[in-house]
């Protein structure tokens, strides 16, 4: 078989109407008193750069300088995302990121119309439900014609760092997989070029998505555009693995397609991937003995490892993979203890793809065990862990059919608090979820909306 085409097109940009302007008041008419906002004159990098992050130590600091007056909070919000970039990075998690979840269903080549389900945080920051759950062009101009229809039904497949990945629906098998990727509190959309014919990767397939904020420290990388993304996906051909990627760079577009080095991955695996995370732009998915890291540079061969656990586990829908603030691995099962449910996180400090795996075992350490007694379980209660936030530390997980309660909950790492977000033992069988946190300029502009 010949060599799979190299796809250099770029995305094709749409403008939507973002979350963000729920949470704008609406504008006065009323004559500005006073000088010259003094802040509008300073340049971002000399803002970002050498003033902020002397005065600025978290997002709490920007919150209360957002408050001062209407005046500061203009210049936060035009502002947060080169604040977000100044700030260090958390030392804890900010449950507050984590809005909700989108939820599709991909039923053969027919996708349902997705839906979102806020958390109750995010109706206070956003309004009463509900929230548009796709983000439609708002006209047919930037993105060609019939592009409204496309997002008529589309399901979600990843979501990190503010941003979602959908799959666009096919009019026909022909048309292969087209993925979009939107930020829902800012409206920007990019639908990336279609993978068909030969190219295509086949109804089955995991994807990564990584951000500006996913540097590797071991390796150089040039600096970033503040909205520049890299999809990575893994799939199966007839006698291997396959890894691709698509960079949002302007001389990027779907790379070529690789072998993932050793053995095939089993159709069963792969479809039970589950989510990915990030750590040092390494792309991490759970496996029943291992975790599988991939990185791509490029045009060079892809790096990948194996991560293997303390213990083994081979219940996919019982195990999810995470990143604690301080940057390390992170591990969640959950398991039926004395009748109740219980979720026990381990973690591990990585230094890279090309770290000594061959002591990784030993070196996982346990960092909780939080005990939900009010949830009765048995070994035989249908349960799912669905989707960890990096930053929130909040875990989305469902329950069917077998326990004292069935729907749709989120908790909290931290606290072990609780929040039921849907009812009915039907969520247990939503095969497409994807939990939402917005980013850190995305919390920060949200915040300085209400003094705006």
């Amino acid at each position: 078989m010949p060599p799979p085409r190299r796809h250099a097109g770029a995305a094709s940009p749409c403008t939507t109407r973002g979350w963000l302007s729920r949470c704008c008041r609406p504008r006065r008419n009323k004559r500005r008193r006073g000088g010259v906002d003094p802040l509008a004159a300073l340049p971002d990098d000399l803002l970002a750069g050498s003033i902020l992050p002397r005065v600025f130590s978290d997002a709490g600091d920007v919150a209360r300088c957002a408050a001062v007056c209407r005046r500061w909070g203009r210049a936060v919000a035009a502002r947060a995302a080169a604040i977000a970039r100044a700030l260090p990075p958390p030392g804890r998690f900010l449950p507050h990121l984590a809005l909700g979840f989108f939820r599709g269903e991909k039923r053969r080549r027919h996708l349902v119309a997705s839906r979102f389900v806020p958390t109750a945080s995010a109706s206070l920051l956003l309004g009463p439900p509900p929230l548009p759950a796709m983000l439609l062009p708002e006209d047919d101009g930037g993105a060609g014609a019939g592009s409204r229809s496309l997002f008529d039904r589309a399901t979600p497949v990843a979501s990190r760092n503010g941003r979602v990945v959908l799959e666009l629906r096919r009019e026909a098998h022909a048309d292969g997989l087209t993925l979009a990727v939107c930020n829902p509190m800012t409206g920007d959309v990019a639908i990336l070029p279609p993978l068909a014919g030969v190219d295509c990767p086949g109804p089955n397939f995991a994807c990564a998505l990584l951000t500006e904020e996913d540097q590797d420290l071991d390796y150089y990388m040039p600096p970033r555009s503040p909205g520049f993304f890299r999809l990575l996906l893994v799939y199966n051909r007839r006698s291997f693995t396959a890894l691709r990627s698509y960079s949002s760079d302007a001389a990027g577009g779907w790379g070529p397609e690789a072998r993932k080095p050793g053995a095939k991955m089993s159709s069963h695996m792969l479809r039970h991937l589950g989510p990915a995370v990030v750590i040092r732009g390494v792309a991490y998915w759970a496996m029943h003995l291992a975790a599988l890291g991939v990185r791509l540079d490029g045009g060079a061969a892809p790096a990948t490892t194996m991560v293997p656990y303390r213990l083994r586990h081979y219940l996919p829908d019982y195990r999810l993979l995470g990143v604690t603030p301080d940057g390390r691995l992170s591990y969640v099962w959950a398991a039926v203890s004395g009748g109740a449910l219980r979720f026990l996180v381990e973690t591990l400090e990585l230094r890279g793809v090309d770290d000594d795996q061959s002591t990784a075992r030993d070196r996982w350490e346990r960092r909780g065990c939080i005990h939900l007694s009010e949830f009765k379980v048995s070994t035989t209660t249908e349960l799912k862990l669905r989707w960890l936030g990096e930053k929130s530390g909040m875990l989305f997980f469902t329950i069917g059919e077998g326990g004292s309660t069935s729907g749709a909950f989120v908790l909290n790492l931290v606290t072990s608090s609780v929040e039921k977000l849907a009812d009915g033992v039907e969520c247990n069988s939503w095969r497409n979820l994807c939990g939402y946190e917005m980013d850190l300029s995305a919390l920060i502009a949200s915040v300085a909306f209400r003094f705006y």
